[in-house]
């Protein structure tokens, strides 16, 4: 049976604005001036790119450098990417969007790639598409008696600018297109040829996936089946020979393009789908109070699942207190905290006496938390928490702080303590400039940010400080948001798009 959110994710998309709007929370940080740009200001916004970035008489308008941004992963790691300006991110949704033709379903029956395309009018859920993956591979790990599974270190920051320009001039788009597309890589990244494609956005994962095709079509590999999901492969076949030779065939081939495979992430024959002998004593209590747990070891681990779309359980009170008591141990570790948010979203009041231990202890989490404080109902409650814990730490990440922002935007909004703790965050953002941003484009009038957003709205800079206070004035007297942005739009062909967005608000 479809939710309410499945029925609204297979409505065909109609547009470029469409996109991004379907896939605007799935972001990594999904600041709202870039969605605001598109929905009030879009035909702008295309002339733009089109008139002016895009042509070669208009020497001063380009592409900018974008800001680099750091999201949390596992056991303390970092995915370096960058947070496109409200240009930059509506090009790319709608380059991808009108040449989404080329982006092809899976090779054949026998070389299988998941998710990242349009099918239908929409996006492939990452969740269907991750279902599937895992039915698939639990079919091969009963045909076959053995395989392999690989990743590719560090792959969307080790493509090549002029490979992926090159790629774009194979397809079958316009020349103006794949023109546009080689700009586009080489000024977003102020000419560094790798670290360019963005992270995080759906456009560029569908990128991601189709670049890697070569390999499914490659008539050198001899494995009986070929699985695929991003830059995760897993091989199968009964004879362990083919495995190893193809292994060493599409290392060969990854190598055209200086993409290695990641050694620490290999393994051969792992039981795809089982029980491993290894699980934490943790995850085996799990699987006793939630006993149809589905587990895939893929090769990467990586995040895939959405909190929002996780299939909804019926606990019982003992499941949720069980669930509760695991949360509560200190050898719990991400993966199995993770995994318990999931089930206990629908019990999220549940969540708040354990909030404190989970901001401190899990910061990779701090997305998910976001979704589950969705249905905490006490809401002063919640806000006292995020208010302490802003209080008694110092050491915070931008990733951390965007979403707590984003938390107190979505949630909490009037509560008792909510200016301060937006304060709060805009002081501990001193270095973090889209943490920053975050806080300056939440239309708040009072606790000082009117008069914050006034500073950089005087000094004629442009970036993000700038552009996120301009939206964040939206709600001024219309006199007085006009005067404030006067200045402001004349410095800069960006600030004046901004200013004159906010001005049809």
């Amino acid at each position: 049976m479809l939710t309410a959110r499945n029925r609204e994710l297979e409505k065909p998309m109609t547009s470029t604005l469409s996109f991004m709007q379907e896939d605007f929370q799935s972001t990594l940080f999904p600041l709202k001036t870039n969605l605001i740009m598109a929905e009030y200001h879009e035909d702008e916004l295309s002339n733009y790119i089109y008139q002016k970035v895009l042509r070669s008489d208009h020497l001063g308008d380009s592409f900018l450098p974008q800001q680099t941004v750091y999201a949390t992963k596992p056991k303390g790691h970092l995915r370096r990417t960058v947070k496109l300006d409200p240009v930059a991110e509506y090009f790319i949704y709608d380059l991808i969007f009108r040449n989404k033709t080329i982006f092809r379903p899976q090779v054949s029956d026998t070389r299988r790639s998941f998710g990242y395309r349009l099918t239908n009018g929409s996006r492939v859920p990452v969740h269907v598409a991750y279902s599937e993956y895992k039915e698939h591979l639990n079919e091969c790990s009963k045909l076959y008696q053995h395989s392999i599974q690989f990743d590719i270190a560090s792959y969307f920051n080790s493509i090549y600018h002029h490979d992926l320009s090159y790629w774009f001039v194979g397809k079958n788009i316009s020349e103006v297109d794949s023109i546009a597309a080689g700009q586009y890589f080489r000024e977003i990244n102020s000419g560094r040829s790798i670290d360019f494609l963005p992270q995080g956005i759906y456009p560029c994962k569908m990128i991601g996936n189709e670049f890697l095709k070569y390999i499914d079509l490659s008539g050198s590999i001899k494995s009986a089946q070929i699985v695929r999901f991003m830059d995760d492969f897993i091989l199968f076949d009964n004879d362990p020979n083919v495995l190893r030779q193809d292994f060493i065939r599409i290392q060969q081939l990854l190598g055209k393009y200086a993409l290695n495979i990641n050694p620490s992430k290999t393994y051969y024959d792992n039981k795809v789908g089982d029980i491993q002998e290894t699980l934490s004593d943790i995850r085996q209590s799990l699987r006793e109070i939630v006993t149809d747990i589905e587990e895939i070891h893929t090769a990467s681990g990586v995040d895939v699942i959405e909190i929002e779309h996780i299939k909804e359980s019926n606990l019982s009170n003992e499941q949720v207190d069980g669930l509760m008591a695991l949360l509560k141990d200190d050898a719990i570790e991400e993966s199995d905290a993770d995994l318990i948010l999931s089930f206990l979203r629908l019990h999220s009041d549940n969540l708040l006496e354990l909030m404190p231990v989970l901001l401190t202890r899990f910061p990779n989490l701090i997305k998910h938390i976001h979704s589950v404080c969705a249905g905490i109902r006490d809401k002063e409650g919640l806000t006292k928490v995020i208010f302490d814990y802003l209080n008694a730490e110092s050491d915070f990440l931008e990733y951390q702080l965007f979403w707590l922002g984003a938390i107190l935007e979505d949630y909490l909004e009037g509560e008792k303590l909510y200016g301060e703790c937006l304060i709060k965050i805009y002081e501990l953002s001193v270095d973090f400039k889209i943490s920053k941003a975050k806080i300056l484009e939440i239309p708040e009038l009072g606790f000082g940010l009117k008069e914050i957003r006034d500073e950089f709205l005087k000094t004629g800079q442009s970036d993000w400080l700038s552009w996120s206070s301009a939206i964040g004035s939206r709600l001024l007297p219309t006199g007085e948001r006009n005067y404030s942005l006067n200045y402001f739009s004349k410095c800069s062909p960006m600030n004046l798009l901004v200013s004159s967005c906010v001005q049809k608000i």
